[in-house]
């Protein structure tokens, strides 16, 4: 088994069944940083006309970038279809307009028309990322952004301390509140330890000939934020 099969058998095993708690989830036990990390990858995407949002989930992202251009046109690719389910709820709820979900694999999708910003959040550490950005780029229109987020390992070892201390209290509290994620608190750190995602988009970018590269480290070094473009200059 190739280790993309490996990844994405990963994710079907352990997210398959967490979809109506993500968003709870994802919220507590980042005590709200999520959304400060979401307003970040906003704060870097100019006015558009075509988004593309990969392993979109439950339409986070995807909602909060409708909200702040209400005429842009984006479409969520995710490959948990439960997880769409629950972002078409919420498209049907808040009667969004413009908005599309796609059930796939990130590597795999592959449209004809073209994207002016593509953005993905905690897609890298699982992904195939030369593959990925080869697509992506082909996507991309002749100014085209891509925004990367993902959790990262901290390189500072009291950091280092710290994350492991946070997974070692993190795990007994989610398996008692939330039993369908006992697996994933615990195999998520160790996915994290092993992930060099930076420095495999950052590398994956320069080969596809994208510019103005940036790596934006966030909150203690637990996450960071990769972005690049097809211009000189990004917005």
């Amino acid at each position: 088994m190739t280790q993309l099969a490996e990844k994405r058998d990963w994710i079907k095993n352990f997210f398959s069944e967490t979809g109506s708690s993500y968003d709870e989830v994802v919220n507590r036990f980042t005590f709200g940083i999520d959304r400060l990390w979401k307003k970040k990858m906003l704060s870097k995407i100019p006015s558009c006309k075509k988004v593309l949002d990969l392993a979109c989930g439950t339409g986070i992202l995807t909602f909060a970038i409708k909200n702040k251009y209400p005429d842009c046109e984006i479409t969520g690719v995710d490959i948990t279809e439960s997880y769409l389910a629950v972002a078409k709820k919420k498209a049907e709820t808040l009667e969004s307009k413009g908005v599309s979900f796609v059930h796939a694999p990130a590597e795999d999708y592959l449209p004809d028309k073209g994207f002016d910003v593509v953005t993905t959040s905690y897609l890298p550490k699982y992904a195939d990322i030369p593959r990925l950005m080869h697509n992506i780029n082909k996507m991309l229109t002749p100014k085209g952004i891509v925004i990367f987020h993902d959790f990262t390992y901290p390189t500072s070892k009291l950091l280092q301390y710290t994350f492991e201390l946070y997974f070692k209290c993190a795990q007994p509290v989610g398996a008692f509140y939330y039993p369908e994620w006992k697996d994933v608190l615990i195999e998520l750190p160790k996915v994290i330890r092993k992930s060099d995602w930076i420095s495999e988009v950052t590398n994956a970018m320069s080969e596809e000939g994208l510019r103005n590269i940036t790596v934006e480290s966030l909150t203690l070094q637990g996450a960071a934020i990769v972005s690049g473009g097809k211009f000189k200059t990004l917005p």
